[in-house]
């Protein structure tokens, strides 16, 4: 109401003063076409000031929002600071809501800073050693889940990526559902081009039709596969969607993966 009281005695100046509505609406600000810009859009010497002299948890919350806004410098200084970060801020329920945002941005590289902030909150460095202690803990745990997932991130970001697809084929097929859970959602993390055969693989014929799902949701959408690799499965996508055999819901599925990927 405070707003309505404000703005409708403006018009009626505007008016007034002999500038008609259709002028007013000209001057207001559109929802569509180019983006406008508010400022360069850049991280400035003050940004950065304030930011060194912040909490290491509000320099992760303050850097992560910028990143996610696309400010220039924003995502190089998370890649600096995040090694130095590892161990040293704790998951609130205000920093899982932005690194989701930024898991699921339209845009790659604010999904791979995401991946970058959860490292450090887990505690992983980016190391050989980071790698090889979760492929030791696999066989011992039963949170096969989120060891997996995290060997993805770890993978993704360049740290023994072969090694860590090696390991999570070795739970693509395994009989505990979590454990194929876990792998598919690793092959998303992962993100390279040898991951996309198993994870049709898995939308073909994973006796889950929950997992067969999330399979096509990280060929079609989700995981860190570009638009560019997401584009090869189309062929063996659009195969399986003339397949005269294919019940409704996995031809349901498989047309949604090919629309999101085609669009």
């Amino acid at each position: 109401m405070i707003r309505t009281r404000l703005f409708v005695p403006a018009l009626f100046i505007l008016g007034a003063s002999g500038i008609g509505l259709a002028s007013v609406v000209r001057v207001l600000l559109q929802l569509h076409g180019a983006p406008v810009a508010v400022s360069s859009g850049k991280l400035s010497e003050h940004d950065l000031e304030e930011i060194n002299a912040m909490s290491v948890q509000d320099q992760v919350e303050r850097l992560l929002e910028k990143a996610i806004n696309h400010y220039g410098g924003a995502a190089e200084e998370i890649e600096k600071r995040a090694d130095g970060w590892t161990g040293r801020f704790k998951a609130t329920p205000k920093l899982e809501t932005m690194t989701s945002t930024a898991y699921f941005a339209n845009d790659l590289r604010v999904r791979a800073i995401a991946l970058e902030i959860w490292l450090a909150q887990y505690g992983l460095h980016k190391t050989p050693e980071a790698v090889e202690g979760l492929i030791q803990g696999l066989a011992s745990t039963n949170r096969k889940y989120f060891v997996l997932s995290n060997l993805g991130i770890l993978g993704n970001r360049g740290v023994e990526p072969e090694k860590v697809f090696n390991t999570i084929m070795l739970y693509v097929n395994d009989p505990d559902p979590a454990a194929r859970s876990g792998a598919i959602n690793a092959l998303g993390l992962l993100g390279t081009e040898n991951t996309i055969a198993p994870l049709l693989q898995i939308l073909r014929s994973d006796s889950s039709y929950d997992l067969r799902e999330r399979a096509a949701c990280n060929l079609a959408d989700s995981g860190l596969l570009s638009r560019e690799l997401r584009k090869k499965a189309v062929p063996e996508l659009q195969r399986m969607n003339e397949d005269p055999n294919l019940d409704q819901r996995m031809k349901n599925w498989v047309g949604q993966a090919l629309r999101e990927i085609n669009q």
